[in-house]
């Protein structure tokens, strides 16, 4: 099912909605760069693009990749990561936000297998030592595996136990389950096109773009545990907010 269409924003209302949002994102990441791991800028795209739509969403997101250089500097490999992830975000969140489907069989099915799939990969990877870091690095990978494992089995245990309940909130609260889930998901894919950019750019080695590959799962499972958390824990208030504002 599909939500009706949102309410006609004016230009220089959406204009005005965008360049906020904007701000707020360049100045967020700016104030957690300080803080490894932190991913703020994540949950306050999705909630935009939630609420106002993918195309507002897109647009966004275009201009927090630009802008933001002139904060962080002229990166050519973080411009195109930049340009080509945070749209496909705003796209992803967008169309969760016209979407009335959380509560719906397809979407239990779905969730529970890309979270059972997600927590296998960590459990294989784990027993396997698949991934091979610098040995000061191992155990910490090691911890933050079974930290995503239990994290993807908590989610997936979470939202079955409120899907054949009859909790107060059960939608919102099924909502906020698959929106940290598409958090955490798409941050692994942020990480999968770093992986893939900046080796073409710089033309690695076949080598040392499996060491770069490698080495990002040190940086990728914190931003993934947080992105998830960050999503569960503000997502609801930042719509809630932003509802408000394109009602008027």
């Amino acid at each position: 099912m599909v939500k009706p269409e949102r309410k006609k924003i004016s230009l220089t209302a959406e204009i005005a909605y965008i360049a906020i949002t904007c701000a707020l994102l360049i100045g967020a990441q700016f104030v957690f760069s300080f803080v490894a791991g932190v991913e703020i800028v994540t949950v306050i795209l999705i909630a935009f693009s939630f609420s106002f739509g993918v195309r507002r969403g897109a647009i966004c997101a275009v201009a927090f990749s630009l802008l933001r250089c002139f904060v962080f500097g002229f990166y050519p490999t973080v411009i195109i990561l930049y340009l080509i992830y945070y749209p496909l975000l705003a796209a992803v969140s967008g169309l969760l936000g016209r979407c009335k489907s959380f509560s719906s069989p397809i979407c239990l099915i779905a969730l529970n297998a890309a979270l059972i799939c997600a927590a296998a990969v960590c459990a294989a990877c784990y027993f396997t030592d698949a991934i091979k870091v610098a040995e000061i690095y191992a155990v910490t990978v090691k911890v933050l595996l079974w930290v995503v494992f239990a994290l993807c089995i908590g989610l997936c245990a979470i939202y079955d136990f409120v899907f054949f309940s009859a909790v107060k909130g059960r939608y919102e609260t099924l909502k906020i389950i698959v929106v940290a889930s598409a958090g955490a998901a798409m941050t692994v894919i942020f990480t999968l096109f770093d992986d893939i950019i900046t080796p073409l750019i710089f033309g690695y080695s076949k080598l040392t773009a499996l060491a770069y590959f490698y080495a990002s799962f040190t940086a990728m499972l914190p931003q993934t545990v947080c992105a998830a958390v960050t999503c569960a824990t503000l997502f609801g208030p930042l719509t809630a907010v932003m509802k408000k504002a394109a009602a008027r």
